[in-house]
């Protein structure tokens, strides 16, 4: 066909309309992707959002909770004292409250130290005893880590890789402080002193234990200076009921029941090693207060001494105060026994 001046004027329309029908769909395409990513940062933002929600929402129901808590053991300490002092409870067995505070109603459990093991204190047997309570522990594991515990805290030498005892250098024992007497430094590592438990996370440097075997031993023991050798079965929760019967948990929580119905005088469980029994008269508890939120239980656990006097002028004093932290099936055991105990 012979190019016309119309041809080409039609050729050039059409060229044009294309032209711009590809323009429109980079542009369309532009828009999609630009459209795609806002919603992309969009969705971002939000879920950023109700997680900063969500996250101010724990921390304001912990702060709640750890208010609660904190002014029940103080609730509970009052009320304490006040039937010591009447004579209606002797301050040497386990003692439950129930206290009322705010919207919570909070369980509180007083547990003697003299119920727990003293790691700083305890014979190697009953530490023995106690790591027999971890699972997959046998009776020459528990017997070798009840001597690492009473080798570090008197301050004698690790063992080498070979498993033979080093001894130290003479010019490797240092004096530590006065609480820890006979604390030397451990060979080849200068920041870490052996000698008297100062907390009892410090069973964590002791070589063999780990995060596992603590967490399953943290209930049953304690710390001190002033020494408290055996353990008295009165006072003992759960954990250190089933040390000294090798028992499983129902079967402690059956003998703890028991024994709260039971009359102090009686003889204690056949099931119970005896040769540990050490009654006690000391003035420092471990104070439990579990506060129930939402199905979860959370834990408040101080550590107080009510022969001292506070700061602030109340006949009490903390000495160690523990994170706020979820313990539903402990919680669960705790609220039982103070409803059997009020029912």
């Amino acid at each position: 066909m012979p190019c016309t001046p119309g041809n080409s004027v039609a050729a050039a329309n059409i060229k044009s309309v294309r032209s711009r029908a590809r323009s429109r769909g980079v542009a369309l395409a532009i828009v999609l992707w630009f459209v795609a990513g806002m919603s992309v940062l969009l969705a971002g933002i939000v879920l950023n959002a109700r997680v900063d929600i969500k996250l101010a929402q724990l921390h304001a129901t912990q702060a709640r909770v750890e208010a609660a808590a904190d002014g029940a053991i103080q609730l509970a300490l009052a009320e304490f004292r006040l039937l010591q002092s009447r004579g209606e409870t002797t301050g040497s067995t386990i003692f439950h409250s129930s206290q009322r505070v705010g919207d919570y109603t909070v369980g509180v459990s007083f547990t003697p130290l003299g119920g727990l093991i003293d790691i700083n204190q305890a014979e190697q047997e009953l530490l023995q005893l106690l790591f027999r309570r971890v699972p997959d522990i046998d009776e020459e594991t528990a017997q070798e880590l009840a001597l690492r515990v009473v080798e570090w805290r008197s301050g004698m030498p690790a063992e080498d890789d070979s498993g033979g005892t080093e001894a130290l250098e003479e010019e490797t024992a240092v004096a530590l402080q006065p609480s820890l007497p006979g604390a030397v430094k451990v060979q080849g590592d200068p920041d870490i002193r052996r000698g008297q438990f100062e907390a009892i996370e410090d069973l964590l440097l002791v070589p063999g234990i780990d995060r596992r075997i603590f967490e399953v031993l943290r209930d049953a023991i304690a710390v001190s200076h002033t020494g408290h050798v055996g353990v008295d079965w009165q006072s003992a929760p759960v954990e250190v009921l089933q040390a000294l019967g090798d028992l499983d948990e129902r079967d402690a929580i059956a003998v703890a029941r028991d024994r709260a119905e039971a009359d102090p005088s009686e003889a204690p469980p056949e099931a119970l090693t005896m040769g540990f029994q050490t009654p006690s008269h000391l003035s420092t508890y471990r104070v439990d207060a579990y506060v129930p939120v939402d199905g979860s239980t959370y834990r408040r656990r101080k550590w107080v001494d009510r022969d001292q006097y506070s700061d602030d002028g109340l006949p009490w004093r903390f000495f160690r105060t523990e994170a706020l932290v979820v313990d539903s099936s402990a919680g669960g055991r705790a609220r039982g026994t103070v409803e059997a105990r009020d029912g």
